[in-house]
């Protein structure tokens, strides 16, 4: 054995021991959930900020393998997320290796899958003695790198038992690696990001728009706030000087912010037409205001250059728009660095060259005219497309990843 995975070994082995010292002494009863098929255990990490999309995993392997069980451990899944009828419990997971084993005993898992930033040692290391596979998702593990050299050596020993390592991003397999996890245990899928269905459409209304807006240039504001509106439309006066047919939709706004928008309309001699009034653009409109936010799937199919609103300027506005709802519809992607609540689906989209981020109203400006050319609208938009619904592909492969190696230590 080298030197390194001797240490390795032997600082997990006194870290164990001084659990074990630790440990509470009670006894539990351990009763596994009904039914006959097999049992995953599933460790949410306790450190995320986030939870895990935990429904959408456990429907992946039941898919892959129907009858499968569960004990869920670490993290409580929150309210609402484990699918109806559900054959699962939950048990807190005790650090202590003795009652790690009872537990292991009781209920005969045959796979563990770990998802997030947390190694709990006991779990990890009894599972591996029984030579049971381990397959740790969604980790990036950047806490564990940054600790002392025993701590170091606790954990590669803790990686050293892992099976498969599906790591979100390039970071992730690199820390995975300076951890000690061998090259060929380590496998980059991609993030598992939230998908979401697409707002809805009247697809006869559609086809109608889309015949009447054939050759124009559509660009999209969703959700601006009142200052956002105003910078929108001097992006938008700005592009006809080069393409006078372009339409800019303002959509999702509130009541009290239509009046000054219509105001800033008049000052800049931009023609407008109102939604509410049932009122399609004639050729000669440069505006459309739609003030209801429940045509957004409409405007996003229809336009294919979107800024969200309430990520630039802040201001009297609705909430901002989830930014997978233009991405999974096929629309280039314009933000400001205002993220707020979907700050990790932006980053998502910003690093995989999915959307284009701008600093203020200049740069908008610059933004909807270099995105008026369709080549680069639509490079933008694939790549938006590529990670919107990549999520679902992720969590197949981690299905797959769980059921392979259950299967094949029958």
């Amino acid at each position: 054995m080298a030197p390194a995975n001797t240490t390795a070994s032997l600082a997990l082995w006194l870290h164990l021991r001084r659990r074990a010292a630790l440990g509470d002494g009670r006894e539990q009863v351990f009763t596994p959930p009904p039914g006959e098929g097999p049992l995953a255990i599933v460790h949410l990490s306790e450190r995320a900020a986030d939870p895990p999309p935990l429904a959408a995993l456990i429907r992946a392997m039941l898919a892959k393998r129907p009858g499968l069980r569960f004990v869920l451990t670490g993290a409580q899944p929150p309210a609402g997320t484990r699918p109806e009828d559900l054959r699962a419990i939950y048990l807190p997971l005790s650090r202590d290796p003795g009652t790690v084993r009872r537990m292991i005993d009781a209920l005969s898992p045959r796979v563990l899958l770990l998802v997030g930033d947390q190694l709990p040692s006991a779990l990890i290391t009894v599972m591996g003695d029984r030579g049971l596979p381990i397959i740790l998702s969604e980790a990036r593990l950047s806490a564990y790198t940054r600790r002392s050299s025993w701590r170091g050596a606790i954990n590669r020993g803790l990686m050293h038992r892992i099976s498969r390592i599906l790591a979100p991003d390039l970071n992730a397999g690199t820390a995975a690696r300076q951890l000690g996890a061998p090259q060929d245990r380590v496998e980059l899928t991609g993030p598992v990001t939230e998908t979401l269905p697409p707002p809805a459409v009247n697809e006869a209304e559609r086809r109608a728009l889309a015949q009447i807006l054939a050759g124009r240039h559509v660009w999209l504001a969703a959700a601006p706030t009142l200052p956002e509106a105003r910078a929108a439309l001097a992006a938008h006066q700005s592009s006809l000087h080069h393409n006078h047919r372009a339409l800019l939709v303002l959509a999702a706004l509130p009541p009290e912010i239509v009046p000054p928008i219509r105001q800033e309309l008049e000052n800049l001699g931009l023609a407008a037409v109102l939604r509410s009034e049932d009122s399609d653009p004639a050729p000669d409109d440069h505006v459309l205001i739609a003030a209801e936010d429940d045509e957004m799937g409409l405007w996003y199919r229809l336009a294919p250059v979107c800024f969200m609103g309430g990520t630039l300027l802040p201001g009297p506005g609705l909430a901002p728009r989830h930014p997978f709802e233009p991405a999974a519809l096929g629309s280039a992607i314009i933000h400001g660095p205002l993220t707020g609540a979907h700050a990790a689906e932006w980053t998502q989209l910003d690093g995989a060259s999915a959307a284009r981020m701008v600093a203020d109203a200049a740069g908008l400006k610059r933004a909807v005219a270099d995105l008026s050319a369709p080549d680069q609208a639509a490079m933008l938009a694939g790549n938006a497309w590529s990670v919107s619904t990549g999520g679902a592909a992720v969590l197949r492969r981690i299905a797959s990843a769980v059921i392979d190696a259950m299967e094949s230590r029958q």
